[in-house]
């Protein structure tokens, strides 16, 4: 841990990623200043959307498992040092034929990772998860060490951990510009420069901005979720319901339990997330042939909730071409440490992010980081 003259890191973007990275930063005693368009928390960027959801079993590989598992003990660290609540844990449920990619593929994680689930027949989902409608040849995967995220409140919390440790947040600037010299890192904002030893880019769908990806690597998509009202509401809570993945012919998507006293969240799967030209343009109203695709699904699919949404919102995220994220050192400059492209996966791990993050700024490695995150993997340079 640094004690005397601590180095100066700056950190871009404080959405859940930057939060978390600057909590790490500060507990090993660097100087951090983190930077946002906007303040923290905020409905603009990537940290939004009321509910998240966390998972053990992964279907997308085992390989994440173990910082899955780490993440959970830091999420547990952060809720006892502020003394708050972020994380409920509920289980989680993979709903599907068994001979579906994602189903097959989370219960292969489940076995490859040795990792406590149970395989429920439709019969035995049916009576003890009456919220879902099921085809008699369907199975639920349960993850007993899943559950909800309040997005918005993990990110106050990150940032005042952060900040109860001596990191400070500079809200409402916009940095225009990273500028690489001998002896810093520089920060340009419409306030002025400042210089850094070190940088940490964390800017979530306005990845493309301030690094040398373009769209071509990460895109900017925008997410839609809506809200159904429950016929009974305590029936859906996070007491009796978890969290839940969907594919079916009728509709795929995530589903989230009741957390506003009213009704389900519903993130539709089976619709393509529409690409975004520029981030600042983010459509508020959304299409009528989304909201009725989705709502067929929700008629079909989830028989306690009445399927008309009371409210629908959108917000963005940035998605690499190979759905992993981007964590580690920029081909550019390697005192610039890439946290990006999370591609819909980083909220749940997001505290270790900041931890192999924080390794990447204190030593340039991490034993933590897996390969398939490598951010270099897209180095044209090397091509």
């Amino acid at each position: 841990m640094i004690t005397a003259n601590p180095e100066k890191v700056a950190v871009i973007g404080a959405g859940i990623i930057g939060t978390m990275t600057a909590w790490q930063l500060a507990t090993r005693g660097y100087d951090v200043t983190v930077f946002d368009q906007w303040n923290s928390p905020n409905d603009r960027g990537a940290s939004a959307g009321e509910s998240r959801i966390f998972r053990t079993i992964y279907k997308e590989g085992p390989e994440y498992v173990p910082i899955l598992r780490k993440s959970f003990d830091k999420w547990q660290e952060l809720q006892t040092n502020q003394n708050t609540s972020v994380l409920t844990m509920c289980g989680g449920l993979m709903i599907g034929h068994p001979d579906i990619e994602d189903v097959a593929a989370v219960i292969d994680c489940a076995q490859a990772a040795d990792l406590d689930h149970e395989v429920l027949s439709q019969t035995e989902m049916a009576k003890r998860y009456p919220q879902f409608g099921l085809d008699s040849d369907e199975v639920g995967v349960f993850d007993p060490v899943a559950g909800v995220f309040r997005p918005e409140a993990a990110v106050l919390a990150a940032r005042k951990e952060a900040e109860r440790l001596g990191a400070n947040f500079k809200a409402y600037t916009r940095v225009l510009n990273i500028r690489s010299l001998s002896h810093s890192v520089m920060v340009d904002t419409a306030d002025g420069a400042y210089a850094f030893d070190k940088i940490v880019v964390s800017t979530g769908p306005w990845v493309n901005e301030l690094t040398e990806f373009d769209s071509s690597t990460v895109e900017a998509l925008r997410l839609v979720a809506m809200w159904f009202p429950a016929k009974d509401v305590a029936l859906h809570t996070p007491e009796h319901m978890p969290i839940s993945i969907r594919r079916h012919p009728e509709g795929g998507f995530s589903c989230f339990p009741a957390l506003d006293g009213l009704g389900i969240k519903i993130l539709p799967h089976h619709l393509a997330w529409k690409t975004l030209d520029s981030v600042d343009d983010l459509p508020r109203f959304i299409e009528n042939e989304v909201v009725q695709s989705t709502e067929h699904a929700v008629a079909c699919l989830m028989p306690g909730v009445d399927p008309i949404p009371y409210r629908v919102s959108t917000w963005t995220e940035g998605f690499t071409v190979d759905g992993a994220p981007i964590v580690g050192p920029s081909s550019a400059d390697s005192r610039i440490v890439l946290a990006v492209g999370m591609s819909g996966q980083g909220f749940k791990f997001s505290p270790m992010m900041g931890s192999i993050v924080s390794d990447f700024v204190e030593t340039g490695s991490s034993s933590d980081a897996i390969a398939i995150m490598d951010s270099q993997r897209f180095d044209r340079s090397s091509s």
